[in-house]
């Protein structure tokens, strides 16, 4: 085109070559998003309980999810005499993930969570387990307990880390995790009480609708799989503050280790049988006295007792978020738990379908076992998050909100493609 060309046509030329452009762009974008691979998904159903694979004919699901956390495709087959399965896959988006789950004495029990390889087999091997009623095998590794002063009232965290030790589901004394699991005894007086589940050292906690209150006692609902760091359970609540302070209660399980964690305010802390620990300076909170204690055996008497009006009124304002109260823990050093991160592999079928929701982001490469335990709690959150909201437990607004923190979570540990 000449430089004598009128105006408007080099104008039209350029919005020509411009829309072009544009088009090529976005079609070279398309094609690499749409690229696609092909593999197979192995492994076998493996009953830990009895040490047996499953029974020939078990039925396993298979659930692929695509980087917008979206259930995309679902597969089922059949396991074989050694309890052996496996699911062949053809032209698959690269930025997919899967899981399988299969269901066993009315309780669903899933894999990893993993990408598909190019050169092998990705082994998604899942392990079943027998339910039993009996708690003898359920463990409180670690109680933490931490006062804040707010005013004329005391708020209350109480921190459970639970293993099941055996080689069975607990599901409840009465065989039933709908009415109850894990128990958890909590003062007669407490008030506005609500309990957060642990999704992994990175993720914080997120509120449960799973914890249910009977007879002034308070249960998980949550079948707990066998293994250490099975639970991961914080109560939150208030009591008011008079001249002094009781927390006795009964342990139902053996606890083998106990912390107290206070602010050097006046109130004194009957520490009879206790161990004081180094003191801890947090900035415009003070002091902080720590003490802790040996193992008590199961339905032992746990004994706290508070002497004392303490500074109330005069105490650095504490804010009453349960994520700022677990960060005050956290960044005391206190609270050692184990680093193994708890996940749950099982919940109960009446509750467990993965939803739409259920999923995750492509990944570049396998994550580590820790990772993958953070990741699949996360996941749970969703379906969680979910139930309480299709059950009218949650407002719009509330759900978007918690949805969108915990995405933004999955996002910061999972490496999308």
């Amino acid at each position: 085109m000449n430089s004598k060309s009128p105006q408007w046509l080099r104008c039209a030329s350029f919005i020509f070559w411009l829309i072009v452009f544009s088009v090529l762009v976005q079609a070279a974008q398309t094609a690499v998003a749409q690229s696609t691979q092909s593999g197979t998904i192995t492994g076998t159903v493996h009953n830990g309980t009895t040490n047996e694979p499953a029974a020939e004919g078990t039925v396993v699901t298979l659930y692929a999810y695509n980087s917008s956390y979206t259930n995309a495709e679902t597969l089922t087959t059949t396991v074989d005499a050694d309890g052996r399965f496996q699911f062949t896959l053809t032209d698959q988006p690269d930025d997919w993930v899967y899981l399988v789950s299969t269901a066993y004495q009315d309780l669903s029990f899933s894999s990893n969570i993993a990408p598909l390889t190019a050169n092998q087999p990705l082994d998604l091997s899942l392990t079943v387990y027998e339910p039993t009623s009996d708690s003898a095998q359920v463990t409180i590794d670690q109680l933490h307990v931490s006062l804040a002063f707010v005013g004329q009232e005391v708020e209350v965290s109480e921190l459970y880390s639970v293993a099941n030790e055996g080689t069975a589901v607990y599901t409840g004394s009465m065989g039933r995790s709908e009415v109850g699991t894990v128990q958890v005894n909590l003062p007669a007086a407490a008030q506005a009480v609500s309990f957060e589940r642990g999704m992994g050292p990175n993720s914080g906690f997120f509120p449960t609708s799973e914890v249910i209150q009977q007879d002034g006692r308070w249960y998980d609902t949550t079948p707990l799989r066998p293994g250490p760091n099975s639970l991961t359970l914080r109560a939150t609540y208030r009591l008011p503050l008079k001249d002094g302070l009781d927390l006795s209660r009964e342990l139902p399980y053996q606890t083998n280790n106990i912390t107290v964690a206070l602010p050097d305010n006046g109130i004194a802390f009957a520490a009879d049988g206790w161990q004081q620990q180094a003191t801890q300076s947090v900035g415009e909170r003070g002091v902080i006295l720590s003490y802790a204690r040996d193992s008590l055996a199961p339905n032992s008497q746990l004994a706290l007792t508070f002497s004392g009006s303490g500074a109330a009124a005069s105490a650095p304002s504490v804010s009453l978020n349960p994520k700022n109260s677990g960060d005050w823990i956290i960044s005391l050093g206190i609270l050692l738990l184990v680093t193994t991160v708890a996940f749950r592999l099982l919940r109960p079928k009446t509750k467990f379908a993965p939803t739409p929701q259920l999923a995750a982001a492509g990944v570049a490469s396998l994550p580590n076992e820790g990772d993958k335990a953070e990741r699949w709690q996360l996941l749970f959150a969703l379906a969680d998050l979910d139930d309480a909201y299709k059950s009218g437990k949650l407002s719009d607004t509330e759900y978007e909100r918690q949805r969108q923190e915990i995405k933004n979570q999955l996002r910061t540990i999972w490496e999308v493609v």
